[in-house]
């Protein structure tokens, strides 16, 4: 993947110079083989090289753009002219993490960039869609630090701890289609019966992070949380299901508008949902106590809504990993999307 990326870069950086438009002239013969026919697995990697080499270029106009196309950066729609993203990133790929659904023609990837300084690199995510090796639809999110979402964060650990999911074991049970699709109808339900059995070693991450509970907030616990599938989670009725399902690598992308509280969380704050009202109930507690001290400087409890782009891996007949990706906006939102 990394030569077809660097391949890729050195065509975008002559076509940035060369035209506004991407020509055939842009790109060498083995990328106009790749958008030849239909647009297979190696297609899609590469459309998907060419959004993120583009961005370092800052020319989405290079881009194998559809007549009319639907884009959002952090849930608000523009043109990708008119995005940050086309502006500020000066270092990116390969993605992380890539999960493709050639059914469908669509994508999912996630990596860490560089937007100017080596030392705070930034979480980009999105999802791309292609009808006839043409882009449809594009959304974008880029986190910058835990107040983007209220969630753990690290754009550092993000390349190693997504390097496993993308080599599972060769002789792993793959799910059906059928299966990852109820795995995604099922995640943001507000019904459903489905019993998920979680592997052992099933990674849960939010960011990028490995996330680590700290308890009562002065514990040395070091270890990271693993996955659940519990009962008492998260809904929306108008949930994004199914948006790419990579029966390869048993990837499924939903995404859930999510309305909770950012509440104080030691010296920070944290995004939790209404759903997790115990959760909620045991962050009130801690603020009285610590008022009660007199300590100053606590972020008031505040309505918003986030917007996800969850990621489940599933095969062995078991989740393999869970992936909390958010965006925070306003309370009461919904998603250009629907």
């Amino acid at each position: 993947m990394k030569s077809l990326f660097l391949s890729t870069v050195a065509s975008l950086v002559f076509a940035a110079g060369a035209s506004s438009m991407l020509a055939a002239s842009s790109i060498d013969q083995h990328a106009s083989d790749l958008l030849k026919g239909d647009c297979d697995r190696e297609c899609m990697a590469f459309i998907v090289d060419q959004v993120l080499a583009s961005m370092v270029v800052h020319n989405p106009y290079i881009l194998p753009m559809a007549a009319i196309y639907q884009a959002t950066e952090n849930s608000h729609p523009a043109a990708l002219g008119m995005m940050t993203a086309w502006r500020t990133v000066t270092e990116a790929g390969p993605p992380s993490l890539l999960a493709i659904d050639t059914t469908q023609g669509s994508a999912y990837f996630a990596l860490d960039v560089s937007e100017g300084s080596d030392t705070e690199r930034s979480i980009l995510r999105g999802r791309v869609k292609v009808v006839n090796q043409e882009i449809t639809e594009l959304e974008v999110f880029i986190n910058r630090y835990r107040g983007d979402h209220g969630f753990s964060f690290s754009a550092a650990e993000l390349p190693s701890n997504y390097e496993a999911l993308m080599s599972p074991p060769d002789n792993r049970t793959k799910a059906s289609r059928a299966a990852l699709t109820a795995l995604s109808e099922a995640l943001f339900a507000t019904s459903s019966n489905m019993s998920v059995r979680v592997d052992a070693n099933c990674q849960f991450t939010e960011i990028g992070w490995k996330v680590i509970d700290t308890g009562t907030y002065n514990n040395e616990t070091t270890t990271p949380l693993s996955c659940s599938w519990p009962s008492d989670h998260p809904t929306d009725e108008n949930a994004r299901v199914g948006l790419v399902i990579d029966e390869k690598l048993g990837f499924v992308v939903t995404s859930g508008m999510i309305q909770g509280k950012v509440y104080p969380y030691q010296n920070v704050s944290a995004f939790i949902p209404d759903a997790m009202t115990s959760s909620q109930e045991a962050q009130n507690v801690w603020l009285n106590e610590v008022k009660a001290r007199g300590v100053k400087g606590l972020l008031a409890p505040t309505e918003a809504t986030g917007e996800t782009l969850e990621v489940l891996q599933y095969y062995n007949d078991a989740l393999q990993t869970m992936q909390i990706n958010v965006y925070m906006s306003g309370p009461n939102m919904t998603s250009a999307w629907l």
